[in-house]
């Protein structure tokens, strides 16, 4: 039995990631009464670290023990944590990783700091595919230019990747290039091709007391020295500001009055113990698969299907990226594990009219070798299988790294009705049931995807590679979104354009479970700056509230 609310806040917002540090650092500078609920916990990037150098698992999950109050996906575990039908699991094995802690999954996030495209919003208008947003650029772009201030974006200007600054600069010089990055150019150069350097969340220089970036080289799962930003730099800030924050507090029932309006959250800490807490406006900010879960968990008597689900459309046009990772060894080094894991892309691909017919992608040549940051370790055990030993060992493995190189290419996947999150009948060690999903890559995506293959295995031909191999098209881990989308109209979204659920007027969803597509410009930026925008209307919103 849950005890009489124990907290009370005009605004409670559910999450203390991305969208939610955003929405309560602008709340709070408007004077409005916040507290964030986090389901996780809270530690040091100190204590981050000794996890992460003491697990033999290096994943991008590997700093971030998922605790039983609150599991996350692990390394390695991904079958475990979701529930998957055969042929998802056989052919689309759905691997999405957030974590659940103050700060959110940005902690792991590459550091991409890129504005969507005005025509990705615009997809079914320009390409006939997909669906166009309810909002457009021009609309975002205030709340970008906010969300960049607060990052600290270190940028190119010369290359913007297709989304108009209008002559506003970027915060910080570009991150350079790497060597590595300049020897896949010339190959590029030969094919007629164009490469440029990333804008990212990382310093370049000191900026809001966070130190430059060094080249550590552990971006994904963790910047050592902070000089990469992650959305615990927002969520403190709040805090100091006045915002109320509870670590521990797995919300798991959202309550809903007859009149539709959302009166109160139910609260489980670690111990079992349960509360309740009350407020004018909710905000659910859990990212998109424990957005759509909690909603389903919340079946009562005013809303039957959960909340914000009179349609049926919570969990549903889930969203993810699909990539291939081509992989050879160059014959002269190119010196990988130097500077940030991805400092330079190719520039071609990532969009124009061919969206009509297959994906974009994003093509991104790897600063960490073929495994991400376990090559040294996985050669050791090949060579000391073969005898090797001694200072012959490091020879060896200093030889080949220093020539491994990897391109990865990423590809937008269609919004689809049936590719879903529905509750399982199995339960996590929360008591929650956990995520069933139903995924399937479609042709579009594959297609795009052959054409970043066969130029990888050109640039590798240029460049005189051997050992050139390349996986199957696989579903990424780094973006999840769809689940809450956003739309005009209640009977195919869950959300209007100001992220306010139809269903109920109080409650608003944030993060990428309302995008409506996942193109291949990363969604953190977007993210960040929607929460922004949706402050300004919960302000308002507010003051319409006796």
């Amino acid at each position: 039995m849950a005890k009489e609310n124990k907290m009370n806040a005009d605004v409670v917002i559910i999450g203390a990631g991305m969208a939610g540090a955003h929405l309560a650092r602008s709340l709070r500078e408007k004077g409005v009464d916040v507290l964030m609920l986090e389901a996780g916990d809270r530690r040091s990037r100190g204590d981050f670290l000794k996890i992460f150098y003491e697990n033999p698992v290096k994943g991008p999950q590997a700093p971030y023990p998922s605790i039983p109050s609150a599991p996350h996906p692990e390394d390695n575990g991904y079958a475990d944590f979701y529930v998957q039908d055969k042929d998802t699991l056989n052919e689309n094995l759905f691997i999405g990783a957030y974590l659940r802690i103050f700060g959110g999954t940005s902690w792991h996030w590459t550091g991409f700091a890129d504005r969507l495209r005005p025509e990705d919003f615009r997809m079914k208008s320009l390409y006939g595919v997909a669906e166009d947003w309810p909002i457009d650029y021009n609309t975002v772009v205030p709340y970008y230019l906010t969300a960049e201030k607060r990052w600290g974006v270190a940028g190119d200007p010369n290359h913007v990747w297709g989304a108009p600054r209008d002559g506003a600069p970027y915060e910080m010089p570009p991150i350079p290039a790497t060597f590595l990055d300049k020897q896949v150019t010339k190959a590029l150069e030969k094919m007629g091709l164009h490469s440029a350097v990333f804008s990212h969340a990382r310093n370049s220089e000191i900026y809001d007391n966070r130190p430059v970036c060094c080249g550590n080289n552990t971006c994904v799962p963790i910047c050592p020295i902070a000089a990469k930003y992650d959305a615990s730099v927002d969520a403190q800030k709040a805090e100091d500001e006045g915002a109320r924050v509870e670590v521990n507090a797995l919300v798991t029932f959202i309550e809903s009055d007859k009149d539709g309006k959302i009166t109160r959250v139910k609260v489980q800490k670690p111990d079992g113990s349960t509360f309740w807490v009350g407020g004018k406006v909710f905000a659910l900010c859990g990212h998109a698969i424990e957005n759509p879960r909690l909603l389903l968990n919340s079946k009562q008597e005013y809303a039957r299907e959960g909340i914000a689900n009179s349609t049926d459309n919570v969990g549903r046009y889930l969203l993810t990226q699909a990539n291939q990772d081509t992989t050879g060894l160059t014959p002269d080094p190119v010196f990988p594990y130097r500077g940030p894991q991805q400092t330079s892309g190719l520039v071609e691909r990532r969009d124009g009219e061919f969206r009509s017919k297959v994906a974009a992608i994003g093509t991104s040549f790897m600063n960490n070798g073929w495994s991400g940051n376990s090559d040294a370790i996985n050669m050791a055990h090949d060579l000391i299988d073969k005898g090797v030993v001694g200072q012959d060992l490091p020879r060896q493995i200093n030889e080949q790294v220093s020539r491994h190189l990897r391109l990865n290419s990423s590809a937008e996947v269609l919004p689809d009705y049936n590719n879903r999150l529905e509750l399982s009948d199995q339960m996590d060690t929360a008591g929650i049931p956990k995520p069933k999903i139903t995924f399937k890559m479609d042709d579009y995506t594959k297609q795009g995807l052959k054409v970043g293959l066969d130029i990888n295995l050109e640039v590798f031909k240029n460049m005189g590679a051997t050992e050139v191999s390349h996986n199957d098209p696989y579903l990424s881990n780094a973006i999840i979104g769809g689940t809450t989308r956003m739309g005009t109209n209640p009977e195919t979204s869950v959300v209007n354009s100001d992220l306010v659920t139809h269903d109920h007027d109080n409650l608003y969803i944030i993060g990428s479970s309302a995008h409506i597509t996942m193109p291949v410009n990363a969604p953190s930026l977007t993210i960040a700056a929607l929460a922004i925008r949706a402050a300004d209307h919960m302000e308002k919103k507010l003051a319409e509230i006796p």
